[in-house]
């Protein structure tokens, strides 16, 4: 597909966009879930905060998840289909399908985060649950900083995504003309 479509170049706009914020919103939201507890190995809850202070960084992370799990599907269906448009584009540019391997890596990661989040917000707010020490508080949020797997996963997808970026700016494995990038 011609690159100077607007379909295209639309569709590009929704991905990047829809990308862009997604990871920033989900290190904004690690950054108040990590506030909560003493930097270290062993995850402690901070003592001086009051479980008013921990329900609120509660509120801000689950209110949160509504904008990254929002741009995170604009992302990936408006990824899909320019994967889709451009598969043929996929043999010359090696960084594009690298990139677009390790977005669909994040896919399934994501899937489970945001189920995770949908149960964290309906008990919040349509169980009205006030005590950070409900087992629903404790299942969907403390549990998915505590556990190793949890955890891993959660680097692996930032990781993966952050990967994606790098080879979208530096592009690897792309074929060259006579020595000259076909890009410049």
């Amino acid at each position: 597909m011609k690159k100077s479509s607007k379909i295209y170049k639309v569709l590009l706009t929704f991905f990047v966009f829809g990308f862009v914020i997604w990871f920033g919103g989900t290190l904004v939201r690690t950054t108040i879930a990590y506030d909560l507890f003493i930097p270290g190995i062993e995850m402690e809850l901070k003592p001086q905060y009051t479980n008013d202070i921990r329900m609120q960084n509660i509120y801000l992370f689950s209110i949160t998840a509504l904008l990254t799990g929002i741009t995170y599907s604009i992302a990936v269906i408006s990824g899909i289909i320019l994967a889709f448009l451009s598969r043929k584009e996929f043999k010359e540019k090696g960084w594009l399908f690298m990139a677009f391997c390790l977005f669909l890596l994040t896919i399934p990661i994501q899937i489970y985060y945001i189920y995770m989040d949908l149960k964290l917000a309906q008990a919040v707010y349509f169980q009205a649950v006030k005590d950070f020490f409900h087992p629903a508080i404790q299942e969907y949020f403390v549990q998915r900083f505590l556990d190793v797997k949890n955890t891993s996963l959660r680097t692996i997808m930032l990781l993966s995504a952050l990967t994606c970026m790098l080879y979208s700016i530096w592009r690897p494995l792309e074929k060259k003309t006579n020595g000259v990038d076909e890009n410049t």
